[in-house]
């Protein structure tokens, strides 16, 4: 079963019970290299919304920075099917860690909302986050179509090997 598949099946599972629990639901999916986890806050037939993506894997933990900058600049150009495209923003040479971030971010009244890439050691993480003008930026859920959400699991995994 392709690691699509295999997402697309555990959220129906996740889906059965969020009917009886409010409360966050982890999916986690083995691939053989680590594992795809991710924090979901509400499941339907159509859609998915979460608090944090990431891929776990030991194929990045004696990567060099460059090595993560090549990760980082795939997976900026594959993701482009998100609301807003990412791009580096940071590169931290000594920590060996490459932050993305959507450019441009969206803007309303409301404030800035962006997601976040982070390419480190061992771990792809996507985050999105909200900044109300003169607030600190808090975490807020992505709201994404299963489908996205799929293939975020695919293209993660693709793009290490």
């Amino acid at each position: 079963m392709t690691l699509k598949a295999r997402i697309h099946t555990e959220l129906n599972r996740l889906a059965s019970l969020a009917g009886t629990n409010s409360v966050p639901q982890l999916l986690r999916i083995d691939t053989g290299d680590g594992h795809v986890e991710s924090e979901l806050t509400t499941i339907d037939q159509l859609a998915c919304a979460f608090n944090r993506f990431a891929y776990k894997t030991d194929k990045l933990a004696n990567s060099t920075i460059d090595e993560l900058k090549d990760v980082a600049n795939s997976l900026s150009s594959q993701l482009g099917y998100l609301l807003e495209s990412i791009s580096p923003v940071e590169i931290d040479d000594e920590a060996c860690v490459v932050q993305m971030r959507s450019n441009p971010p969206e803007k309303d009244d409301d404030g800035t909302r962006y997601y976040e890439l982070v390419v480190a050691r061992g771990e792809l993480t996507l985050l999105r986050y909200c900044k109300p003008p003169g607030q600190p930026r808090a975490i807020v859920a992505a709201n994404v179509t299963r489908e996205v959400f799929e293939r975020l699991g695919e293209d993660f995994v693709d793009t290490v090997a």
